[in-house]
């Protein structure tokens, strides 16, 4: 009886040391359980933090790359447009330059042709006065001559040399002895002679009042104007053979 009582109770405290050691082994097992939990979100946030962390690092470093390479750009964007400027500029003044020549001998070119222009049309001009003074020179020969003028608006009359003196010049007392002007023209007379004489309007040595000149010394002239059609004959008061007249058309 004794034998089988001691043998429940070692049997009993076998089972129990048993149900101890194992439930022992359950707590044990759980405590790892919550500390390998723990563990690993502690690794995950570390990693995490670590990831973000890099990814800060990265955007920085390519923000800074980023604004590196703007102000590059910038500055080789500048640089070109500094060098467009100064080439534009170097144009410009080569074109100014070029057109600023261009046109100073363009204005020589103009002065030249208008200096040659200029001296032809002087050239030319002398030329037609010279025959004009020519041809005048050669009709009042011509008219001296005949003793009388074509139809003109200005005519010179002179008073012979010799005139006061020479009874007999006639037709050469006067010269030209007859003049035609046309209405509202004038005569000159001019005395070349060395003594004085008058132009006196009328005929026979009678005056009729038309025009006197009074005494005309030598080397000194007589203006009258004809504003009438008609013939005036006139002559000479201190030397009544000279007589001439003047036809007005």
């Amino acid at each position: 009886m004794t034998t089988k009582l001691l043998a429940s109770i070692a049997v009993f405290a076998l089972l129990t040391g048993v149900v101890s050691t194992s439930l022992m082994q359950s707590v044990y097992a759980a405590d790892y359980g919550t500390n390998d939990k723990a563990m690993a979100d502690k690794k995950a946030m570390a990693d995490k933090a670590m990831a973000d962390k890099k990814a800060m690092a990265d955007k920085a470093m390519a923000d800074k790359k980023a604004m590196a390479d703007k102000a590059m750009a910038d500055k080789k964007a500048m640089a070109d447009k500094a060098m467009a400027d100064k080439k534009a500029m170097a144009d410009k003044a080569m074109a100014d330059k070029k057109a600023m020549a261009d046109k100073a001998m363009a204005d020589k070119k103009a002065m030249a042709d208008k200096a040659m222009a200029d001296k032809k049309a002087m050239a030319d001009k002398a030329m037609a006065d010279k025959k004009a003074m020519a041809d005048k020179a050669m009709a009042d020969k011509k008219a001296m001559a005949t003793g009388k003028t074509t139809s003109s608006n200005t005519v010179t009359v002179e008073m012979a040399k010799g005139s006061g003196s020479n009874t007999s010049c006639a037709d050469k007392c006067y010269i030209p002895n007859t003049v035609q002007i046309k209405t509202g023209g004038t005569v000159t007379w001019k005395n070349v002679d060395t003594a004085a004489h008058t132009v006196t309007s009328g005929k026979d040595t009678t005056s009729d009042g038309l025009f006197d000149s009074g005494m005309i010394m030598a080397g000194n002239s007589f203006d009258h104007k004809f504003d009438k059609a008609g013939t005036y004959d006139y002559y000479c008061m201190v030397h009544p053979w000279m007589k001439a007249k003047v036809t007005v058309s």
